[in-house]
């Protein structure tokens, strides 16, 4: 009976405001803290990531767009396309009699991008070289 009495003073020390809870609860606070603003800058870094990745994937698939449809022509000129993420301008050219060179410049709301070219049979369709 004595040992429970002595080991209920013993945790009452350890609880009262002497300070022996204060150390281990503030390492527990910092802990937590930590573990909160790793996770947010986790998910912010991953939200920049697929917003950033999103933008590529949109101006890929612009520009092959632009190229299907150019080569569907399959007739020297130039004509605009407005698309759901941008504009496409596609510029045809003869190379030789049977290959034409196009030229593809994406434009999004933001920005410019360089100009992709294209090399494709024009009879059998097929892309020589896309550089």
């Amino acid at each position: 009976m004595s040992f429970i009495i002595f080991i209920r003073k013993e945790f009452r020390k350890l609880l009262s405001d002497d300070g022996f809870l204060l150390p281990y609860s503030l390492m527990l606070l910092v802990l937590v803290m930590t573990t909160g603003i790793a996770s947010t800058s986790l998910f912010l870094s991953k939200h920049h990531y697929l917003n950033n990745m999103g933008k590529v994937y949109e101006r890929k698939v612009s520009v092959a767009h632009g190229v299907l449809l150019a080569i569907e022509r399959s007739s020297p000129g130039t004509f605009k396309q407005e698309g759901a993420f941008g504009q496409t301008e596609t510029k045809t050219t003869m190379l030789s009699e049977e290959d034409m060179v196009m030229e593809i410049t994406y434009q999004s709301h933001e920005k410019v991008f360089q100009p992709v070219s294209v090399v494709y049979n024009k009879e059998t369709k097929h892309i020589i070289d896309w550089k």
